[in-house]
């Protein structure tokens, strides 16, 4: 069925037909003008939904500001996740850079032999240093002021500078070429294992692109499961017959990950930001308890003592 264009009015009337009381009609009205209808309502719908009911219907004392602060709720916490990505960013680059440069230098380094180039990489790895090639000439072409400084003046770009070009979805996967010994250095850095490290940095890129292009995270299903830590079984998150676990996928998942690589001061600040976060959620809500947000995030109810393990 196509789906017609509606009026601030009509989208007003149709959700009033559904049992979402409307408090306030200018407000919402002002709501509905200044954020999509799709990616508000729609996307932030399910959980207010009454599942008893055969057609689409609110549950009871729904309110148009509840399915809002739900929004502005993730809104706030992509900005706080993002914030803290970004200084795991930094360091995965300073790590791999100093690494890397280490051991093959400052130039001419963007070479096959560099790397795990066994059979089954050789193809993959070509493709991604003609990749980064293209990268490089790209960001050349729009006047980049580092790279054109490097390339006009000393005819290369060291590794340290070039990396702050490449996208986190980059950087991940020169890791996960780099030479197993080499990658035993790094993730020795945040002491865990070069394939733990792997996982982490697959699933903090892809929270970090929904984080930067404005998508919803607080629900969010990851593609590749992280193995449990130790933080799961004193979080008590891992089932009984040991086979299926808790917080791996979602985003309560990549706390855990935040938990393993920030420093315990960062991390400290970044959980207290989210609790308090979620505090303000509670106050707004009516129709809905906070555990119900909880457990599409993935946080179990003793997710607080994460901080102190």
């Amino acid at each position: 069925m196509e789906k017609e264009f509606k009026t601030i009015d009509e989208q007003i009337e149709l959700l009033q037909s559904r049992n979402l009381h409307i408090e306030n009609e200018e407000t919402a009205k002002e709501v509905l003008l200044n954020n999509n209808y799709y990616y508000l309502i729609n996307g932030y719908k399910d959980l207010f939904l009454n599942r008893k009911s055969k057609t689409e219907k609110f549950r009871n004392r729904t309110t148009l500001e509840e399915i809002y602060s739900l929004y502005e709720f993730d809104r706030k916490i992509r900005i706080i996740f993002l914030e803290y990505i970004l200084l795991i960013e930094r360091k995965i680059d300073t790590y791999i850079g100093y690494e890397f440069s280490k051991n093959y230098g400052h130039k001419d380094y963007l070479i096959p032999e560099n790397f795990n180039n066994i059979s089954k990489n050789k193809e993959l790895i070509d493709k991604f240093l003609n990749d980064i090639n293209f990268e490089i000439a790209h960001q050349y072409k729009n006047s980049n002021k580092m790279i054109r400084h490097y390339l006009d003046v000393y005819k290369y770009i060291p590794l340290w500078v070039l990396i702050r070009i490449l996208s986190f979805g980059k950087v991940s996967k020169f890791y996960s070429f780099m030479k197993q010994k080499e990658q035993n250095n790094v993730s020795r850095k945040f002491n865990i294992k070069s394939e733990t490290l792997k996982v982490y940095l697959i699933n903090l890129g892809n929270v970090r692109n929904i984080c930067a292009h404005d998508e919803k995270l607080y629900d969010v299903i990851l593609k590749n499961r992280i193995n449990t830590t130790n933080y799961h079984k004193k979080l008590d998150l891992i089932k009984i017959d040991d086979k299926t676990a808790y917080a791996t996928r979602d985003l309560f998942s990549i706390v855990i990950i935040l938990k393993a690589l920030l420093e315990k001061e960062q991390f400290n600040e970044f959980y207290n930001r989210i609790i308090e976060t979620i505090k303000e959620l509670e106050n707004k809500l009516l129709s809905l308890k906070i555990d119900k947000v909880l457990y599409k995030m993935g946080f179990p109810k003793n997710h607080k003592e994460l901080i102190n393990l």
